[in-house]
């Protein structure tokens, strides 16, 4: 019998110290850190008004400022231009013109070393007449067929050709006419 109040005991101490634990003191006269927003001390809190959602309707209404979260100094630095700035539209445009000029160059250059290439290749004669046999040490020599050597350049060449119209017609979608191009 012993054993079993031992038990009730330890169970009874077990679920009665966690609440005990747990309930304001009766005895203690210490007030609590929020205010009681009940109490007539207190009428800024009785008085307090609900928040407003603004509509974009509401807001051409607004007298005074409106509060903007963020850094002030991002959104004001990103949103005025500076004086000097007034030719900067320009200046963008003319590096616009100039990257397609160079890009229209780059491929002019290389048209032009095909066209060379192709007659070089209409021009060859394979004559034997030379003491070293015809054989140039410091020349590569293709063994394809010199025709189908001028149909692979023609065919590069119109490759070229597009890829020069699709950069022409990319400026003129970006407002560029092909006079400024020349």
């Amino acid at each position: 019998m012993t054993q079993k109040m031992t038990f009730l005991t330890g169970l009874l101490l077990f679920v009665a110290l966690p609440s005990l634990a747990q309930s304001p003191d009766p005895n203690s006269n210490a007030k609590p850190n929020a205010p009681d927003s009940s109490s007539p001390a207190n009428p800024a809190a009785e008085k307090k008004k609900p928040k407003k959602v603004w509509t974009n309707d509401e807001i051409g209404k607004v007298s005074g400022g409106v509060s903007v979260v963020g850094d002030a100094n991002a959104s004001t630095n990103g949103s005025k231009r500076k004086p000097d700035d007034s030719n900067a539209p320009d200046e963008t445009r003319q590096r616009q013109i100039d990257n397609y000029r160079k890009q229209l160059n780059q491929i002019q250059a290389q048209i032009a070393d095909i066209d060379r290439r192709i007659s070089q290749l209409k021009n060859f004669k394979g004559e034997n007449t030379s003491p070293s046999g015809g054989i140039n040490i410091n020349q590569g020599y293709n063994m394809v067929p010199i025709d189908d050597q001028v149909k692979q350049l023609e065919a590069k060449k119109k490759e070229l050709q597009s890829k020069m119209d699709d950069v022409e017609s990319d400026a003129r979608k970006n407002g560029i006419d092909s006079g400024d191009l020349r």
